[in-house]
């Protein structure tokens, strides 16, 4: 279901109804708008950052902002964009708090909420998005985004094992064990999505170099042996790579550069070593 540009996720429509049902209505719709003011932050700043917006989707447990540059979102800006959302929730708690504007106790309380919930090292939360875009400035994304996911899979798991043994003591620790389930099969679509980050991350640098005219390369020296997933696997973000292919001896046989390793990768697969691929040209 989508309202103004706002796509709302047909899980949300059945929780909202649950809780109208168990007279929580004015709660639901407090955190509507908690979660709302979350995702128009995240928006704003990556507006501001140049970057095109997909669409806003709003679940049971929080809300998307997805940018059509999302898969190629620089890492610093990626940053920015990801800690937009939680700050201007704890900025309104702070406000709420302190100056007393915020009438709604409850609303106030969502904010907070949303906000510490959000920071948690988890992906797609922006804490893990935070952790992600850190490490894939000396990792790259594929290797970034399966540390942060072992990271997330092992909090997640903690979770779920809480609210499981809490179900006796009280019913509503279910929904701690829904919001697991969720999460886990986010962070499995985001390790998923991770695999054609590459390629969307190579388009990204050839936008950069024709925008920018400027960047900075990266030299590799890799054994002839090596495979082109290999090489690929360690590309950072942001940098041009220049591969500098050696023999046992570590004597030269050739030079590679970035986009002549992703043209041999589609031409004859990701396995094929560099060897084969000066070979074949």
């Amino acid at each position: 279901m989508k309202f103004f540009g706002v796509k709302i996720n047909m899980a949300f429509i059945l929780m909202l109804l649950i809780f109208f049902v168990f007279g929580y209505f004015e709660e639901i719709i407090l955190s509507f708008i908690a979660v709302f003011v979350h995702e128009l932050f995240h928006t704003m700043t990556a507006l501001l950052l140049g970057y095109s917006i997909e669409s806003i989707e709003i679940f049971p447990f929080g809300g998307v902002t997805k940018l059509k540059e999302t898969l190629a979102l620089e890492p610093r800006d990626e940053i920015l964009v990801a800690i937009s959302g939680p700050l201007i929730n704890l900025i309104i708690v702070f406000i709420g708090v302190n100056y007393k504007i915020i009438i709604n106790e409850f609303f106030i309380y969502s904010n907070l909420g949303i906000g510490i919930f959000n920071l948690i090292p988890i992906l797609p939360l922006d804490g893990g998005r935070v952790i992600r875009a850190y490490l894939s400035l000396n990792y790259g994304i594929k290797k970034g985004t399966k540390i942060i996911s072992i990271i997330s899979k092992c909090i997640i798991i903690i979770m779920a094992t809480f609210g499981l043994s809490m179900i006796k003591e009280d019913y509503s620790n279910i929904f701690v064990l829904l919001l697991s389930i969720f999460l886990y099969m986010a962070v499995n679509k985001e390790i998923n999505m991770s695999r054609y980050m590459f390629i969307k991350e190579f388009a990204h640098k050839k936008r950069s170099i024709r925008n920018k005219k400027i960047l900075t390369v990266k030299n590799i020296i890799a054994k002839k042996d090596v495979s082109l997933k290999e090489i690929i696997d360690s590309f950072l973000v942001g940098k041009y790579h220049m591969i500098m292919v050696v023999d046992e001896e570590y004597n030269v046989v050739g030079n590679l550069t970035e986009n002549e390793i992703l043209d041999g990768a589609i031409k004859y697969g990701i396995n094929v070593s560099l060897e084969k691929l000066l070979r074949y040209g």
